[in-house]
């Protein structure tokens, strides 16, 4: 069973928030994961330091899950052997150098993958229906900008993992196994 403890309760405040410890969005939809790499000024892969247990890495992984390259139960905050091999994957899939490093190409690739569904952001997968629904910023403007917020991974066979208002950090890890 995967569980929630946010890092920080969701509050209307986040609507505005920018930073380098957490994804955030503002203006076009489809450059907020290459901004945000920008913001970072690294890649997360195996071994690096901005890799393991953090949320950004829960994000990656929650994407990598969407499009059944590793399991829900796998989203643990960690990259590691499986997560670079599902990263490699995911590279060849779009067209990408596989070098199993999620840097500035391959955020920007995501990108691409965000669409407005509602008042929710959604990652679609290339496959049938796997999904990652994300909020950014608070429930009165999602489409002005702030934190994001993971709220849920489908994959197509229908497992899915809700992660309401969770705010997807860089250092902090919001996730945990039992």
């Amino acid at each position: 069973m995967l569980t929630v403890s946010p890092a920080q309760a969701a509050y209307a405040g986040n609507s505005g928030a920018y930073g380098t410890t957490f994804v955030d969005g503002a203006g076009a939809l489809t450059d907020d994961f290459g901004d945000h790499f920008e913001e970072l000024g690294n890649s997360l892969c195996y071994g690096c330091s901005e890799s393991s247990n953090t949320d950004i890495v829960m994000l990656w992984q929650s994407i990598l899950a969407a499009e059944h390259l590793i399991e829900t139960y796998d989203i643990d905050g960690y990259f590691g052997a499986q997560t670079k091999a599902a990263t490699i994957e995911w590279q060849k899939r779009y067209g990408l150098t596989a070098d199993g490093w999620v840097g500035d190409a391959t955020w920007s690739k995501a990108d691409d993958r965000l669409r407005w569904n509602g008042s929710t952001v959604h990652y679609s997968s290339g496959g049938l229906f796997g999904y990652v629904e994300l909020h950014r910023g608070d429930t009165s403007k999602y489409h002005d900008g702030g934190a994001y917020h993971l709220h849920k991974v489908m994959q197509g066979d229908g497992v899915y993992v809700f992660e309401t208002g969770t705010r997807i950090y860089l250092r902090s890890r919001t996730i945990s196994h039992y």
